[in-house]
């Protein structure tokens, strides 16, 4: 049987009673949060959304311009809000297990932090914005200094 044309088959398919073209499939929309170092960038990819209940899975991508970069030391999860004085709080959900990388200058490495959804006690959390932060050690011509570098995670 010969190949047809894109447009014959869907030509095709109209009159056959078909009412609409089929759809491509979609592929999950993410974002990268950069944050600048003094010696290179840490670049985190978070989806616009994530489901309670499920493991959230963050994309971590760390490049070095000069000198070395080490990270993630830590991941950690942080509530904001207001406490009892009117003034703005961060409290502590839940520590990420990491596994941290030293990139050297002219280098791009990448690690992948997850994330269950759950407190520090095991309990699923509500829906709210929550904010990664990472803790990084730049190592710049003999001048370390640890940075953070942060993006939030939307729970639904």
């Amino acid at each position: 049987m010969p190949k047809l044309p894109a447009k014959a088959l869907l030509v095709l398919a109209l009159a056959l009673g078909c009412t609409a073209a089929p759809t491509p499939a979609r592929t999950a929309t993410t974002f990268v949060v950069p944050t600048e170092l003094p010696n290179g960038r840490v670049e985190i990819r978070v989806a616009p959304a994530y489901a309670l209940g499920s493991t959230v899975t963050i994309p971590v991508a760390i490049v070095a311009t000069r000198g070395s970069i080490t990270g993630p030391l830590a991941a950690r999860v942080m509530a904001s809000g207001i406490n009892e004085g009117g003034a703005p709080a961060e409290v502590l959900v839940r520590e990420l297990a990491t596994t941290p990388v030293t990139v050297t200058a002219g280098a791009r490495r990448s690690v992948t932090l997850t994330w269950d959804t759950r407190d520090a006690k095991g309990i699923v959390v509500p829906a709210d914005a929550y904010s990664l932060v990472l803790e990084m050690r730049s190592d710049d011509g003999g001048a370390s200094r640890t940075l953070t570098a942060a993006a939030t995670l939307e729970l639904r």
